[in-house]
């Protein structure tokens, strides 16, 4: 948005986004937080410093697959991992929580948290198997018009076991329209050998929101104001 300021501590009633997702993580009973970091590392790290997180540096911008692998080196096989964006700040404890639970009762790899938007502009959309099955999810540059008219969007939010997710990972190539490693990539990747992927639906797709724009972040601030609204599961 033309700011020297890194998304995630743009501020809110005074607070960075970032200050947000942490506090739901820990509501949801996260007992462990990585925040993985790149350009402009400094302010970040500096701003949470007194928190309890571990901080990755990912080297260059390669993508959203890139930026979980960072933390290969800190992950063991058995941990169960949830990935968020730390600029959507609306993202809830219960949201978190459910998941978990979802992806554990359903024996699927990987759950993710998926919104209908009635502009889907801009979102990687969702292709699914039947059910609550995902077959693949396409970025918006890679997406064909077939893909494009579908409403059911990517909001970034993961849920997987890292033993299972970090082999899928490894196997993901670059794409080649813009040459990054996508984590939506993940869910092609764990099908095509067996894999199985769900879809967690949004009850309230303003949980996906991130702050790309000034009218987005307004939106932002007021659901914070509301945040406290129990949601539907």
């Amino acid at each position: 948005m033309g700011s020297h300021v890194p998304k995630v501590l743009l501020p809110i009633k005074g607070r960075p986004l970032l200050r947000y997702v942490l506090e739901s993580v820990r509501a949801a009973g996260v007992t462990r937080t990585i925040v993985v970091v790149g350009t402009q590392k400094e302010q970040v790290m500096a701003a949470f410093a007194h928190d309890d997180v571990e901080f990755v540096v990912q080297s260059g911008q390669h993508g959203t697959a890139a930026a979980v692998l960072a933390c290969r080196g800190l992950l063991g096989d058995d941990e169960e991992c949830v990935v968020l964006c730390g600029d959507a700040p609306l993202i809830r404890p219960e949201t978190i929580q459910r998941l978990f639970r979802v992806r554990q009762e359903s024996g699927a790899d990987v759950a993710v948290f998926t919104a209908r938007l009635v502009d889907p502009a801009g979102y990687g959309r969702v292709v699914r198997a039947g059910g609550d099955a995902i077959e693949k999810i396409v970025e918006r540059r890679d997406a064909t018009p077939e893909v494009l008219a579908i409403n059911e969007v990517n909001s970034g939010a993961y849920s997987f076991r890292w033993g299972s997710a970090r082999p899928a990972l490894e196997r993901i190539l670059p794409s080649p329209v813009s040459g990054e490693y996508y984590l939506t990539d993940i869910v092609a990747e764990l099908r095509s050998e067996g894999g199985k992927a769900v879809a967690v639906l949004a009850a309230n797709p303003d949980e996906m929101l991130g702050a790309n724009t000034p009218d987005e972040l307004g939106v932002l601030e007021r659901g914070l104001a509301v945040r406290r609204e129990p949601s539907a599961d």
